[in-house]
């Protein structure tokens, strides 16, 4: 018995169990952490933690600028798509020759006009009309206005069922369809449609930037003839079942070729009864000639304000690029049809050379379809750059910038469009810091482009003159 408690005693003191607290404290301290040890697992612990952050940050501010890229891409695409769509609707576009001259429709175009407190005006000139064209306008047949008279029963019409005479609106609509609503009348007008380079610069003296990012943007401007009311029934205007209609009073002070109204500075009134009132200082153009619409005159009465009959500049696309251009650019030699010249040395390369200046101002890198807009008689349907000149030694550049140019070939009504944006000025906004921003070799996709070549509907105009 006494050799069987000598073995259990034995056999627990080898585990330690029965060890005096003395050489168990001995045994911990032999096998814990020193100091050194736990400093150099923080020091390793740290330095993963910040390579851990770092890749993280990295990912993140990655994923960031790839995201600003693709909505940079995304928003140009829409916009020349936009573009493309609306002359789609063109029947006369101007060509380069119209838009530099200080007479002509450069000269009645709103940035242009004084006095002017829109977003372009002479004060500042920072506006370059990229795209001046003549357009369809569609009226929605389901648009209601309301009659100048007021005795008139109803007091309101729909532009599809005019007049209605007895029936509701309801009838128009449903019902009553076939008798009411008035087929066979055309829902359709003519507009004058201007697309403008903005250069937002907010240190040019003037400049009109508002809350936009400071680079550039794309700036749509439209003038439109009114609906002239009828009466399907054969009633005359301001008849029971025919109400009177809106006129419009007007005040020119040169007589266009087409409608001659008044005299120089006088408020005449327009002898026609519009159930849609015309853009405010909207004048008809005469389409027999080419000609004609080149010397194409406003009334004075010009309104750009955003409310009643005005018409506003409208924000179509913002985050253009604004680098400022320089020769090493390309585009200021006379196009050969050779593409970009040898001459282009900086990240941006513009493919399209100046106009000649030999009559009627041919651009070689226009004809060339792979290129330009491409033309099937470089004689008679001539092309030509907008803007002519991107150093702005003729006037035809006001906002000094490349970011949005175009082919155009006015007899055929087709054009190239060409747009570059600014996904890096996306970054921060608004966009203060403008010497980051200037394109080079490794941040040249933060600057993408987007080129269109669109068809006009028809064409007018017998010549260019």
């Amino acid at each position: 018995m006494k050799k069987l408690l000598q073995k259990i005693s034995n056999f627990w003191q080898h585990k330690g169990i029965l060890r005096s607290p003395k050489s168990r404290y001995r045994q911990s301290l032999a096998s814990g952490f020193t100091l050194i040890e736990l400093l150099v697992a923080a020091l390793i612990a740290s330095v993963m933690v910040t390579i851990m952050l770092t890749f993280l940050v990295g990912v993140l501010d990655s994923d960031r600028k790839e995201t600003v890229k693709s909505n940079a891409q995304e928003e140009l695409q829409a916009a020349i798509s936009y573009i493309s769509d609306d002359l789609q609707e063109a029947i006369y576009i101007y060509g380069a020759e119209d838009l530099a001259a200080t007479t002509g429709i450069n000269s009645q175009l709103p940035h242009t006009q004084t006095p002017n407190t829109s977003v372009c005006n002479p004060t500042s000139n920072t506006c370059t009309p990229i795209l001046v064209f003549w357009k369809r306008y569609t009226f929605n047949p389901d648009t209601t206005g309301t009659y100048s008279s007021p005795t008139a029963t109803p007091t309101s019409e729909i532009l599809g069922c005019m007049p209605y005479g007895n029936t509701t609106l309801t009838d128009c609509r449903t019902s009553n369809i076939n008798t009411g609503r008035a087929y066979g009348r055309d829902n359709y007008t003519y507009s004058l449609v201007a697309y403008y380079l903005k250069n937002d610069d907010p240190t040019i003296t003037g400049n009109n930037v508002s809350s936009w990012s400071q680079t550039a943007r794309i700036l749509r401007w439209e003038i439109k003839d009114g609906y002239v009311a009828y009466c399907s029934n054969g009633l005359a205007i301001g008849s029971p079942n025919c109400p009177a209609t809106t006129k419009q009073t007007l005040r020119q002070v040169a007589t266009s070729p087409y409608i001659q109204i008044g005299t120089s500075g006088v408020f005449v009134t327009d002898p026609n009864n519009y159930f849609i009132v015309p853009s405010k200082g909207f004048n008809r153009p005469d389409f027999l000639t080419a000609g004609n619409l080149a010397t194409w005159k406003k009334f004075d009465d010009y309104d750009l304000s955003n409310t009643g009959s005005g018409s506003p500049f409208v924000t179509l696309v913002d985050f253009m690029d604004d680098t400022a251009y320089t020769t090493t650019q390309g585009g200021n030699i006379v196009a050969d049809g050779m593409g970009i010249p040898a001459t282009a040395t900086a990240a941006i390369k513009i493919p399209i050379g100046k106009n000649d200046p030999i009559t009627p101002n041919t651009n070689k890198d226009c004809n060339d379809p792979s290129v330009g807009v491409g033309t099937t008689d470089s004689v008679n349907n001539y092309t030509q750059r907008v803007p002519a000149d991107f150093a702005n030694t003729d006037g035809s550049n006001p906002a000094r910038l490349t970011s949005f140019y175009a082919c155009v070939s006015p007899k055929t009504v087709t054009a190239r469009i060409f747009m570059r944006g600014n996904a890096i000025a996306r970054l921060t906004s608004p966009a203060t810091d403008r010497t980051r921003r200037i394109p080079q070799a490794g941040s040249i996709t933060f600057f993408p482009t987007a080129d269109v070549r669109s068809f006009g509907r028809s064409q007018v105009g017998i010549g260019k003159t």
